[in-house]
């Protein structure tokens, strides 16, 4: 069981299908917050039956890249995952461009339609294509090729 004092920095919100949580006034999650984080999440989606859970990041500016693999996961069971609020600098952490998209209101969806069912090379041309048709080509190869290097560090 998680730290009570830890668990009472938590809000949650409901609106119909989907709960929204947020660690208030917290700039950068830690390991113990991904942990709080991955377990009201779960007992949301597992126990209380969300098929939508939404994550508040008005303040967060720094947000380990663990928080990205929790989300997918539960994404690849059917959840929808919308992001609030995301401060500048996560937005434009690699994993959130990649997958976030932007919605009307203002949140950003989990979404991987445009590189579902392709190879890994598949999806690198698609991510080359969506970042260079904003312009820094230079920083964006940089970017891809860390990224490949770090799948191929992970595969080994």
């Amino acid at each position: 069981m998680m730290n009570r004092k830890k668990r009472q920095r938590l809000t949650i919100h409901t609106d119909g299908p989907t709960a929204t949580v947020g660690l208030d006034h917290i700039e950068i999650w830690d390991g113990a917050d991904l942990a709080l984080l991955r377990e009201v999440l779960t007992e949301l989606i597992h126990q209380e039956s969300f098929r939508g859970i939404g994550v508040n990041l008005e303040s967060v500016k720094y947000i380990p890249s663990g928080f990205f693999g929790m989300l997918y996961e539960w994404y690849e069971e059917g959840i929808a995952v919308v992001l609030h609020s995301p401060q500048p600098n996560v937005e434009q952490m690699l994993w959130f461009r990649m997958f976030f998209k932007p919605n009307p209101n203002g949140t950003f969806s989990l979404n991987d339609e445009g590189s579902r069912n392709n190879t890994p090379t598949q999806q690198v041309e698609y991510h080359k294509r969506e970042f260079t048709a904003g312009g820094d080509e230079e920083r964006t190869e940089e970017m891809l090729q860390m990224a490949i290097f770090d799948e191929t560090e992970s595969s080994v």
